[in-house]
This record gives structure tokens, sequence and C-alpha cells, in this order.
């Protein structure tokens, strides 16, 4: 079975996750503290504002740069990264050790099939991002340190990836190296075969 390449994590079982450019990472605006809603401001401020519309992923302007944030399924906090063989990526929620109460042969297939070509044909577009640097942050919403990625971008090697965080819990950020290019952004979602109040989901970047 494929391996990760890597995983981002929350602090709770919700994990909205924003991706974009590592080379605009010094342009992300965090929210400061406020004494009224009114006075939410930043980037945070704009994805939340964005996802309470009910869309499955919400356009951003980090910089220069577009980008996305999402939502995947909202209860493990944890999403798995993996490279597809047409050279995109796929993050999937909820992660394999999630699964520990099914039937690992059926947990094997499940992810097999959101991580072959057939999940991937079946998935519902969303949108399309430039990635001119070819290094891609994902980044944990409210992660503090987001800019420390564009920096962190310059030692990643060719075909590689590298998690970082803020020295408490486990890596909240992720930064892949990928051919500079477009890349179509989509979502699909596969009910569990043994239980269809289950199910495994899957946002794919793929070249376009």
């Amino acid at each position: 079975m494929t391996a990760p390449i890597g995983t981002i994590a929350s602090l709770n079982t919700a994990l909205t996750l924003v991706v974009f450019d590592a080379r605009s990472a010094t342009d992300w605006i965090p929210t400061r503290p406020a004494a009224t809603k009114a006075q939410f401001t930043g980037h945070p401020a704009e994805v939340m504002r964005g996802l309470a519309k009910g869309d499955d992923a919400t356009a951003i302007d980090v910089g220069t740069s577009g980008g996305f944030a999402f939502e995947l399924e909202g209860k493990s906090g944890r999403i798995e990264a993996y490279r597809l063989d047409d050279g995109g990526v796929a993050l999937i929620a909820p992660p394999r050790a999630w699964w520990k109460d099914a039937e690992p042969a059926a947990v094997d297939a499940l992810f097999a099939q959101l991580l072959g070509a057939d999940g991937v044909e079946e998935a519902t577009e969303l949108g399309e991002l430039e990635l001119a640097s070819g290094k891609l942050a994902l980044v944990y919403l409210w992660f503090k340190k987001i800019g420390a990625a564009r920096d962190l971008a310059l030692t990643v090697p060719a075909g590689g990836a590298l998690g970082f965080g803020d020295g408490y819990g486990e890596g909240q950020g992720l930064i892949v190296d990928l051919p500079p290019g477009t890349y179509r952004l989509s979502r699909h979602e596969e009910l569990a075969p043994w239980d269809a109040t289950l199910a495994l989901v899957a946002m794919y970047l793929v070249p376009a």
C-alpha cells in the first residue's frame, strides 16, 4: 500500500486546511486579537466567511498567489498527503490509523480506490491553482507561523516533501515539491462498503 508523504494535524477534531504557493507564505495575514466580531480580519476571517456559504472549498488570495481552503470530514483532525501517479497530490481523511476497527484488507481497498485513476476521474472539480514556484504549501488554518513556509520551501529537494510545525504537538504544515504549472482542485467522497455512515474523503490537486 502506498505510504503517505506527510500528515497535517490540528489540536481538535476539525481541520481546516489552506493550500497555496509557498513563495507567498509571508503574505499570509493572521487574525489579530479583536474586541468584537466586526474586527475579525485577516486570512482566517476570509476563510471562515467563505466556508460558511456551504461550499466544499473557498478561494483565497495570498499576496499575488491564489489558493484554496477546505475541511474534508471534520472528525479525525488529521489529513494524510499522498503522491499520485500523474504527478499530483491527494489529501485523504480520515487517515489510515483512524480505521483500526475495520478489516485491514477492506481499508486497503478503499484507499486504493481513492488514490487510483478512477477516484480522480470521479471527483468534482472545484477550481484551479497556479503553482509558479513548484512548492505547494499545505497548512492548518490556525497555525501561527505560516510565513515560515517561504524560507523552508527553499530547502525541499526535488520530488521531496517537508513537514513543519511550531514545536507543539505534531506537524501542522507540509511543503511538497511539484512541477510548476496549473493544478485542478477536485473532491471525491467514497462511502465505506461495510458501513454507509462512514466515508473516506479525498481532495486532489492534479496537473491541468
